[in-house]
């Protein structure tokens, strides 16, 4: 079934693993960057049927502050997962060549790499706003596990903080550089845990947004 847990887990890890291989595109190849692209597509259309009641249930029912931002924050992660990929679609070089339009590919290229970054940053932030029941969990274990689990998440959104300015991800965002700078002589493997340093960092900030907009909501 679709929606048994371990199908949703599985896409879900399908897509964190997905995500920073899909930022090292032209470290991996265009023609891959393309194939994980599609294979994304899938996933999060799968991830969308998923969760289909949640979205026929977006015009019903009393909106507080949690579910105003959570809505808000999905809705934009749906709009930049739908236009990236049609953006990705109309400048393809291997998969899609069959689907061009003549004269679009530079500007095509330019929205693909604003769409792709704030895509990163939102489904970031996304994925930590369901990480509650995890968090929970780990208030429930011996003092000595928080404290080590706090410091070593505290290590790791220090380099997102620093990966997040040295790979200059803002300045690709708002489209300050028109072209996406690789190093290839840098080991891959660093370029990616740079990037999921980036992604623990949103996910936390994530995290501590939505736990206090429900601590905000109980009181």
């Amino acid at each position: 079934m679709i929606n048994n847990k371990r199908t949703r887990l599985i896409m879900d890890i399908g897509m964190v693993i997905l995500l920073p291989l899909l930022m090292a595109y032209s470290l991996i190849g265009e023609a891959f960057h393309e194939i994980i692209g599609t294979v994304m597509l899938i996933l999060f259309t799968i991830h969308l049927i998923q969760n289909r009641k949640w979205i026929a249930a977006i015009p019903r029912g009393r909106y507080n502050v949690r579910r105003t931002f959570q809505t808000i924050l999905d809705l934009l992660l749906l709009v930049f997962m739908v236009l990236q990929p049609v953006s990705g679609v109309l400048m393809s070089k291997h998969l899609y060549t069959f689907i061009q339009i003549p004269g679009i590919s530079s500007m095509m290229r330019q929205i693909h790499m604003a769409l792709a970054y704030w895509g990163f940053v939102l489904m970031s932030i996304h994925a930590g706003t369901h990480l509650q029941p995890m968090f929970r969990k780990l208030i429930e274990k011996t003092s000595a596990v928080r404290i080590g689990s706090v410091i070593l998440t505290a290590l790791v959104c220090l380099n997102g903080v620093y990966a997040f300015i040295k790979r200059q991800i803002p300045s690709y965002m708002f489209l300050q550089t028109r072209f996406a700078f690789f190093d290839f002589s840098e080991s891959r493997i660093l370029f990616i845990l740079d990037y999921l340093t980036v992604m623990i960092l949103f996910a936390v900030i994530g995290l501590l947004i939505i736990t206090g907009l429900t601590n905000t909501k109980k009181k």
